[in-house]
């Protein structure tokens, strides 16, 4: 059967216009990666044009200045993207500066090495931003800009510094195993997302790292971050009171400070290794009462504050004190305390973190006997780190003494020692001394219808064999290790 030819030719015609329609439908499947995006094409709005000619000059692209809040200042990713990948760019040595852009797509930085210092300033990025494993061989500041989306940071290089200062967050990010050759700047950044992790771990930074009054409305870790130099934290406030900052493992070379700083919720630093570590006006968790919420196990440190040099030992033992019931028991939080204070030459300090240990151990581990010995050393001794204690209580034993063998209760052991003077006091030092002899023990005794005085002598004796050795014990430091 054939068709008209009329028929045939519009049959073709229809056929190229579905064509022609489908191919933008095709190119947008495969993927805007699969082109170069042209920066010297006709397509670019006045925008980019305005961003091209600023950086040609070498001066900043402020496009709200340029421009306002109009249509104008909205870049496009693809166009972010291939000015910091593309080779040739023609950008000036002073490298990219673009000020109070919108973006409203997704921007994907993966793998893109960039080797002339990019500010991306006051900016505000829409959709997804993906930095994960590109290289910044200078600096990168993202001062002032505020990410919608998601962002990642994963692996990624910054060859200088890197400054996300009044930066805000309102969906997850994920800068693991960022490494950053320089300063990390991060000074009142807000981590606004309540559900979205704020995730830190491997972070390895090489100079100072500030994160001065910076916020954190969800749960954050650090864990395994490294800082080479300082660590600031003065101020910064992680205000949820049902999630968790994790700062597990973290290595510090030098100070670091949550100096006036705010944690609502659970706070681990198990294993973290500090230089110097300052807790001043730390605000604590006023809830969690009914379950741990601190973890300090395997916390090691060069010096810790808690305050001023004259208050700080005492914030700290509140601290321990206070927790004692709501964090993991580990011993090695209160040795490392009394040795620091012992390290410090403050004996008396370092003891009260030593007895609250033993207290602490006799609260949650020991049981039966143990608990009784433990008990008993002390009240007795402070554990050998008060041997001052057991004078008090051989004195009340022999004052006991002395009211229990009183003269008129007592009689001489033989008739002709009826002549000599009888002192309570010294009958009772005798019963209660073991192996030393004052002979007033072996010239008196109770009278036989005195039977309180005859069990009492007993009791005298042995409490001074049991406890007089103990006293040693504590005096010479056998007790005290």
């Amino acid at each position: 059967m054939q068709y008209p030819t009329w028929l045939m030719i519009l049959s073709r015609i229809l056929c190229t216009a579905a064509m022609l329609a489908f191919l933008p439908l095709c190119h947008l499947a495969a993927g805007r990666s699969d082109s170069k995006f042209a920066l010297d094409g006709p397509g670019l709005t006045a925008g980019e044009k305005f961003v091209l000619e600023k950086l040609a000059a070498g001066k900043s692209a402020d496009l709200k200045g340029q421009f306002g809040e109009g249509t104008n200042s909205v870049l496009r990713g693809a166009f972010l993207e291939a000015l910091l990948s593309q080779p040739g760019t023609n950008v000036h040595r002073n490298g990219i500066s673009i000020e109070h852009a919108v973006v409203l797509d997704a921007v994907d930085f993966r793998n893109t090495t960039v080797r002339y210092e990019v500010n991306l300033v006051g900016c505000r990025f829409q959709a997804e931003v993906d930095f994960s494993k590109s290289v910044f061989e200078n600096t990168l500041s993202l001062t002032g800009s505020t990410f919608q989306g998601p962002v990642n940071f994963s692996a990624m290089k910054i060859g200088r510094a890197v400054t996300f200062d009044q930066a805000s967050f309102w969906a997850e990010v994920n800068a693991s195993q960022m490494e950053v050759a320089g300063l990390l700047n991060a000074r009142e950044t807000h981590f606004n997302s309540r559900t979205g992790a704020v995730d830190f771990t491997s972070l390895k930074v090489t100079g100072d790292a500030f994160f001065t009054r910076a916020t954190f409305a969800g749960p954050v870790t650090f864990q395994y971050a490294h800082f080479a130099e300082n660590w600031r934290c003065e101020g910064s406030g992680f205000t949820n009171a049902t999630v968790l900052a994790n700062f597990e493992a973290v290595q510090v070379g030098a100070t670091t400070s949550f100096a006036e700083g705010t944690f609502a919720g659970y706070v681990s630093f198990k294993d973290a290794r500090f230089g110097a570590l300052s807790f001043s006006k730390v605000n604590w968790p006023v809830t969690h009462l009914d379950h741990p919420w601190l973890w300090l196990n395997g916390m090691t440190y060069q010096r810790i504050s808690a305050g001023s040099e004259k208050d700080s030992w005492n914030d700290l033992y509140d601290l321990v004190q206070r927790t004692a019931h709501q964090s993991a028991y580990s011993a090695d939080i209160y040795a490392n305390l009394e040795d620091y204070y012992q390290r410090l030459g403050y004996p008396k300090q370092a003891n009260m973190f030593f007895r609250a240990q033993k207290q602490r151990e006799r609260e949650e581990v020991l049981t039966g006997f143990a608990w009784a010995w433990s008990f008993f050393l002390d009240w007795f001794v402070g554990y050998g780190r008060s041997p001052q204690r057991a004078i008090f209580w051989s004195v009340a034993i022999v004052g006991t003494g002395c009211l229990v063998f009183r003269p008129e209760r007592m009689e001489p052991q033989k008739s002709e020692y009826s002549a000599r003077k009888y002192s309570a006091f010294w009958y009772s030092v005798d019963v209660y001394l073991p192996i030393i002899k004052l002979h007033d023990a072996e010239i008196w005794k109770p009278k036989e219808e005195y039977v309180l005085g005859h069990v009492w002598r007993r009791i005298h004796t042995v409490l001074g064999w049991a406890l007089i050795p103990i006293a040693l014990a504590a005096w010479t430091g056998m007790l005290s290790r």
